[in-house]
């Protein structure tokens, strides 16, 4: 995890060099949703260009894997879960629906209860296809799903019980670690935060209690500082921070 309290610290100290400001924990907080999506998403994006790597025999292997170094990361938000009670679909006579998980960012697979793998489709057109077709038509032994809203399982005659495996959004976790808390355990229920005791001579004093530290490795820690400190400098109008946020993270 990435903590809140040291990545306010350090943009704090970039933003006030020469006295160029004092970055509010109202201001901060805002860009905390945001900034953690992105950083997110460079995660998932770094995994399918290191899988293009590795297809290519460029991939180091063993411990210098970028492919295995990034299926790690991502390793931490993969759920499984049963999917919500399944009901006839109203765009295809011969389907049932199901609802994705209210945390799902991006499907990784559905089974059904005989662990059957369902075969994911993304293209309506594709579906109409495949549906309509003699030689590829889904069957019980053979069910096919198209991805959208929901997910639509076909033939309407398969199990009604599916298991969805996914990528869930990031949320937050525990600051500290006390008798009550542990940190790093996730909170699925809050984003990243920064919370104040006081604000004493424009220096803020945290309440680890009530903070929320990012649901990101650590290895982004400068990437989120980054983040944060170019959106502060669109914000303010100070090119010096927009320029640190710019400038390559070595």
């Amino acid at each position: 995890m990435i903590s809140v309290i040291q990545v306010y610290n350090t943009v704090r100290d970039i933003a006030n060099k020469d006295q160029k400001g004092f970055i509010t924990p109202e201001m901060f907080n805002s860009l905390l949703p945001a900034v953690q999506s992105n950083i997110f998403t460079k995660i998932y994006e770094g995994a399918v260009q290191s899988q293009a790597l590795k297809r290519a025999g460029a991939d180091l292997g063993g411990e210098d894997s970028v492919y295995l170094k990034s299926k790690n990361f991502l390793s931490e938000y993969i759920v499984q879960s049963q999917a919500a009670e399944s009901k006839r679909s109203l765009n295809y006579d011969d389907s049932l629906a199901i609802k994705k998980p209210l945390n799902c960012n991006r499907i990784i697979s559905v089974m059904t209860e005989d662990s059957l793998s369902v075969d994911l489709v993304y293209n309506n057109e594709k579906m109409s296809r495949i549906v309509n077709s003699n030689l590829s038509q889904p069957t019980d032994d053979f069910p096919v799903g198209l991805v959208s809203n929901d997910i639509e399982i076909f033939p309407s005659t398969v199990s009604d019980v599916f298991y969805i495996t996914y990528y869930r959004n990031p949320t937050s976790r525990l600051e500290v670690s006390n008798r009550a808390l542990d940190g790093g355990t996730i909170d699925l229920k809050r984003q990243p935060f920064y919370s104040v005791s006081g604000i004493s001579s424009e220096l803020t004093i945290p309440n680890p209690n009530n903070c929320r530290a990012f649901d990101l490795p650590y290895e982004f820690y400068g990437e989120v500082v980054s983040e944060i400190c170019k959106m502060i400098g669109v914000s303010l109008r100070d090119s010096f921070l927009t320029q640190y946020g710019a400038a390559p993270q070595v």
